[in-house]
């Protein structure tokens, strides 16, 4: 390094430790310290966090018993082993020490082995012992005898431990994903059926394909010749290759399902009519005797939900149950993912299922018979039901997720509820966010709780509320390093200056409240989802949050109005309008923080926010120009992308252009004044490049400056060393146009 370069690096270090810039964390020689690299560094250390947490992250199994399970282990005195617990007598024994595990997987590999605190298992069919993975090849070991044995790569446990394979109830046969098409497979190796498919027309085995006592498997076809295929360019040699991903946008074919059903005695293959309109389809499961199948059908606007039986030898269906919302909507993004696997439990008389719904305005429990007679609601109140994890053996009772806590309207907690109705009974004693795993005779649950300063831990419990024992808890020693602390909790009014909102701020390690610190907004906004962290370690926009935290600024993140988990009323904010409503309860909540905390400099103010945040970090660049100075928006998407995303919460695009129009960001691009920059990779199907494409060109008409990051070949969220200089590309941009603490 030459001398005035190293004498310019010295004067910077200076002033950077002048502004509390300048890290203690790593030593290093004056004439070889880079400040910004080093803050950037641990930045992105922050961002990575939860690598530095020891926990366990595999669920446990339980055995058929109901008061044993075994789970994976990662801390002493049983490290890096499985391990048998007895919720009765509140014991627990490792399956082998953890010596002989890694001795016996050596012999076998053939060299060391390395094991993580994601070890997926499964038991076997006879419960008598587990499976598991190292590396790609299967092993089995036995509850008993501690002896790892490898399995055949062709053998039905082996197989089933790989995604999209489903394992017969009885263990002696095998649905098999083979690429675009399928297999059923016996035990002895005999296959009863195949069928090959196509990229565009393939066959897809759901998770729940087996009928309960195996006659039956479902298997999808997904059609999506017709829906609207986007390019991928790789740009790698000059020989540029493309290739097209199928993307149904607002208002464009979507992909046609059609259910099938595959008879294993006979091999032989129904097919089930499909909805003649056009809509989304999930196999819910069956009835507990085989006697049906379950379908869920939403239509393609989110307003009408059906549950639909079928005959599993004819394929005959009928509706069993329809649900309408003809002014708001049923189902958006959040039932595709996940929420339609909580829709509907089946109860052990096979006579009867319970049913969630927001009709009275909160998610709850209600009773049906198979007719499709309501026969009573079984939870009521001013709080929403997230998910029935289990109902007792006699039916009498159920066990369920709901945030019911007038106070902590985001935890997560079990509680038991009668099915003739009345009141819960908490049995999460500890606040925070729980997740459970209930025994199959409901007597005991393994809870993994954590809250924003608690870290996580796993007790083992009684349904009727006796004392429990710690299992399991996280190590977060290594944090220490990394001077973490929980973000400070925030409750501010929205823009109607009644609603009460939930956010957090991040602060830098170092925070000094006698200096102004510039301020970044860390946003998602989208309709389908809460961001705000209520966890020990947090999520995406918690971590991007707080690792902005560290180079030097005051970081927030809100749930405004129009996000889920508050009520049909709080969620239908911005129905059919998104993009008008999040922005001014942003802007609020940042004055109000702003106002009793003099170290929040809004003068200098950014915004960022990725995929749906990316669409809002826009949407607050060009609808607030004056309030922020500066935005940073990733991957950012629009009302006229993916159809589940949008159609749902704004209504159909012929039904309501007036929404659409003003949801654009196109539109606004005249009325940018601060510093902007984009980001998108090539490869994106999540949210497409033509977004950010279009958004450029109406700047570029505008006479708008802005910056552009594109980066060849990444998918949505960059990984590896392109995620690495993407997240830091965010942070040197805030550092530089909103500048350090003063």
């Amino acid at each position: 390094m030459s001398r005035p370069i190293a004498s310019r690096l010295r004067v910077w270090s200076l002033f950077l430790l002048g502004m509390g810039l300048l890290l203690p964390w790593r030593a290093m020689a004056a004439d070889a310290l880079d400040p910004l690299q080093e803050r950037l560094d641990f930045s992105d250390a922050s961002f990575n966090l939860p690598a530095r947490i020891r926990e366990t992250r595999t669920p446990p199994r339980w055995l058929p018993d109901g008061e044993r399970f075994v789970y994976w282990s990662v801390r002493d005195p049983h490290q890096e082993t499985w391990v048998l617990v007895d919720a009765r007598k509140k014991t627990q024994r490792p399956l082998l020490s953890p010596h002989s595990l890694r001795t016996q997987l050596t012999r076998v590999m053939g060299k060391p082995v390395k094991l993580s605190g994601l070890m997926p298992f499964r038991l076997t069919p006879d419960a008598r012992g587990i499976v598991f993975s190292v590396q790609g090849k299967a092993f089995s070991l036995e509850l008993s005898e501690g002896r790892v044995v490898a399995l055949a790569a062709e053998a039905p446990e082996a197989l089933s431990l790989v995604p999209g394979n489903v394992l017969s109830p009885d263990g002696k046969a095998i649905a098999i994903q083979k690429d675009a098409g399928f297999a059923v497979v016996e035990a002895r190796g005999r296959t009863r059926v195949e069928r090959d498919g196509t990229e565009d027309h393939a066959w897809r085995v759901p998770e729940a394909a087996w009928s309960p006592q195996g006659r039956f498997v479902a298997v999808w076809r997904e059609d999506t010749r017709g829906v609207h295929p986007i390019p991928l360019v790789d740009y790698g040699t000059a020989l540029e290759k493309v290739t097209w991903a199928p993307y149904a946008k607002t208002g464009t074919p979507l992909m046609r399902q059609e259910l099938h059903f595959v008879t294993v005695e006979t091999g032989q293959v129904t097919a089930v009519p499909r909805e003649a309109t056009e809509g989304y389809e999930w196999f819910a499961g069956w009835r507990p005797d085989g006697s049906e199948a379950l379908v869920l059908h939403l239509s393609r606007n989110g307003k009408r939900l059906d549950l639909v039986g079928v005959d599993p030898a004819t394929g005959k269906r009928r509706r069993v149950l329809r649900e309408e919302r003809p002014e708001s909507f049923v189902g958006a993004l959040d039932f595709a993912l996940e929420g339609w696997s909580q829709q509907v439990k089946p109860l052990p008389d096979s006579q009867h299922f319970l049913w969630m719904s927001e009709r009275d305005g909160w998610r709850h429990v209600y009773l049906y018979d198979y007719s499709g007679k309501w026969v009573r609601q079984v939870t009521r109140g001013s709080f929403p039901v997230h998910e029935v994890v289990g109902v007792a053996p006699r039916g009498d009772a159920l066990f369920v997720m709901a945030s019911a806590e007038r106070e902590a309207p985001y935890d997560r907690l079990l509680y038991r509820a009668e099915l003739k109705g009345g009141d819960l009974k908490r049995l999460s004693p500890e606040s925070g966010v729980h997740r459970v795993w209930l025994s199959p005779s409901t007597r005991y649950f393994v809870d993994a709780h954590s809250s924003r300063e608690r870290p996580r831990a796993w007790d083992v419990a009684s349904t009727d509320g006796k004392q429990a024992f710690r299992c399991a808890e996280a190590d977060v020693s290594a944090l220490a390093a990394l001077h973490y602390a929980p973000p400070e909790p925030l409750r501010v009014k929205a823009a109607d200056g009644t609603t009460p909102l939930h956010g957090v701020l991040y602060k830098p390690w170092d925070f000094d409240p006698k200096k102004r610190y510039p301020v970044i907004d860390v946003i998602y906004a989208g309709p389908f989802i809460s961001v705000v962290p209520w966890g020990y370690v947090g999520n995406g926009e918690g971590l991007i949050a707080h690792s902005l935290a560290q180079m030097g600024f005051v970081v927030m993140v809100l749930d405004a109005r129009g996000t889920p988990g508050r009520g049909k009323a709080f969620q239908d904010v911005n129905y059919g309008r998104v993009g008008q409503t999040e922005i001014p309860d942003h802007v609020t909540a940042l004055k109000q923080a702003g106002a009793s905390r003099p170290y929040m400099d809004l003068e200098r103010v950014g915004i960022h926010g990725h995929s749906w945040g990316g669409y809002f970090a826009l949407r607050g660049m060009l609808t607030a120009p004056e309030f922020f100075k500066a935005g940073y928006a990733g991957a950012p998407g629009a009302l006229t992308e993916e159809a589940i995303i949008n159609e749902p919460n704004m209504g159909l695009l012929s039904e309501n252009p007036e929404g659409y129009a003003a949801g654009a960001n196109e539109a606004l691009a005249g009325r940018l004044q601060g510093a902007l920059k984009m980001m998108h990779g090539t490869s994106d199907v999540n949210a497409t490049m033509s977004t950010t494409m279009r958004m450029a060109q109406a700047l570029v008409r505008a006479n708008k400056h802005f910056d552009l990051l594109i980066m060849p070949g990444e998918g949505h969220n960059p990984t590896g060393p392109a995620g690495r200089y993407y997240l830091d590309d965010v942070r040197r941009f805030f550092l530089r146009e909103l500048g350090v603490p003063r």
